[in-house]
């Protein structure tokens, strides 16, 4: 199970968004090290739009405009693609690289499954979110909760997404620099950025 599935948008903008991540299990091998630097090999070779970092047994976020230099000689576990060929590169050189470790990513079921069998692989299983039940009228507004869905652990809070929202609106800030304020609360790295500012420009022009 991951908080990624939460993510909400259309159809058509979650095409861009696909969180692809590599969680081992708590056991401590002698190759496991090794074998998580090759995955971060791999999903930068493709070149995510936001990462994290291992440091001993946290994750911290990184700077999203230095990912590859942040990331040198360092072990990430997430890797957040904005582009389905992108993850469909990353995912065909882990079928080959072979590293024994699971693999999942979170995003529209038919553009992951597609991603596989272009890999020569069958997904192992599925797992879906069921949305949000009871009193979904007390919650801000879809474009709000949209915007915090981009960090699984909800550390991009509503005040703050209200204020870019409103900095965005008025012209003080630009699509871009909002989404990169959004990202920074983000400490798990699975927050994406291109996502945040097609929202942002939706709301700028009244979408």
């Amino acid at each position: 199970m991951t908080n990624t599935l939460h993510r909400r948008g259309s159809a058509e903008e979650l095409r861009r968004d696909f969180v692809l991540f590599c969680m081992p299990s708590r056991s401590i091998t002698p190759e496991l090290p090794a074998k998580l630097r090759r995955f971060t090999e791999i999903a930068l070779r493709h070149k995510p739009v936001s990462a994290n970092r291992l440091e001993g047994r946290s994750v911290t976020a990184i700077d999203l405009t230095r990912i590859e230099e942040e990331l040198e000689g360092g072990i990430c576990l997430h890797a957040v693609y904005d582009d389905l060929e992108a993850l469909a590169g990353a995912v065909r050189d882990l079928v080959e690289a072979d590293l024994g470790l699971p693999i999942n990513i979170s995003g529209p079921l038919d553009l992951v499954q597609g991603c596989c069998r272009r890999a020569g692989i069958t997904r192992h299983s599925v797992e879906q979110s069921l949305g949000t039940r009871g009193r979904v009228d007390r919650l801000p507004r879809p474009e709000v909760v949209e915007l915090n869905s981009l960090c699984g652990h909800g550390l991009v809070g509503y005040n703050l997404i209200e204020a870019v929202v409103a900095q965005v609106r008025t012209a003080r800030i630009g699509v871009e620099q909002g989404a990169r304020l959004l990202a920074r609360p983000c400490q798990c790295g699975c927050f994406n950025p291109t996502r945040a500012g097609q929202v942002l420009e939706r709301v700028r022009t009244g979408g």
